[in-house]
């Protein structure tokens, strides 16, 4: 699984891989605290208007739900026609109430002053005008309200394998690749703050990889870099050989780091 397949998603012949994969990355401790964090300082709470972009099959979607209520109303929208259809699915066999709808987040389609919260996740690292969407998250915004961001820095990507200079291209390689913001957070504070939003706070956290998520997708980082020239053969199999090592240990201790960006809209 590529992570640049996320920036055409509709594109793909299945996106079961895609779910299962992010299913087994939203189960991470510390991205939950991130998540619960984002709700809290987000302003999401009973009968409150929350819009949340890029939301993927509902994972976060649904707790929103759970968190908003009866009185709630809760909005998903996400580029995936797959992804909002599993969405819907999951909704209605939990018997909630979620507006889902295809759309692109550098055009909401919604009304000025809709919303108390906005969120998003994952979501601006793979768009190539991160201020076009922000600047519609703050549109539909009422004033005052609240935005919560997530989102990792690539470049502190890290694993433990021994040969440092073979894993510095290899995670080089992605860092270049994987998404359109590789440094995202680094700017994000500026962005909000250049876009009248007040109050902006910054939290993060170092989220440690599963085993098994770890060794697939490091292994597939491994294969990427071959396939670009950027390692020969021989080194993706000293490569390979490392992670199958270090996974019959127990042993793999893969990092990266996520951030939490809430502001106050204007």
């Amino acid at each position: 699984m590529e992570l640049s397949k996320f920036k055409a998603l509709n594109d793909v012949d299945s996106v079961n891989a895609y779910i299962s994969a992010l299913e087994a990355f939203d189960g991470i401790a510390e991205l939950q605290e991130l998540k619960e964090l984002a709700r809290a300082r987000g302003g999401v709470a009973a009968g409150k208007s929350i819009l949340d972009v890029g939301c993927g099959f509902g994972l976060e979607t649904r707790r929103l739900a759970e968190a908003a209520g009866s009185q709630g109303k809760v909005h998903g929208l996400d580029k995936s026609a797959d992804f909002i259809k599993e969405a819907q699915r999951r909704a209605e066999a939990a018997g909630q109430s979620i507006a889902y709808q295809t759309g692109d987040a550098t055009a909401l389609p919604y009304g000025d002053g809709s919303f108390d919260c906005v969120r998003a996740e994952r979501i601006l690292i793979y768009l190539s005008d991160v201020s076009a969407a922000l600047s519609e998250m703050r549109r539909v915004l009422k004033p005052s309200r609240k935005i919560a961001l997530i989102e990792p820095d690539f470049s502190t990507n890290t694993i433990n394998t021994s040969d440092r200079a073979l894993t510095r291209r290899v995670l080089d390689h992605e860092i270049e690749t994987a998404v359109e913001n590789s440094f995202l957070p680094g700017f994000l504070k500026v962005a909000l703050k250049d876009l009248g939003f007040a109050n902006i706070e910054v939290s993060s956290r170092a989220l440690i990889f599963p085993q098994d998520l770890a060794a697939g997708y490091f292994s597939s980082l491994g294969v990427n870099a071959l396939e670009a020239g950027k390692i020969t053969t021989n080194e993706n199999e000293a490569w390979q050989t490392a992670l199958d090592e270090l996974k019959a240990q127990n042993a793999i201790f893969a990092t990266i780091s996520y951030f939490l960006f809430t502001a106050d809209a204007p």
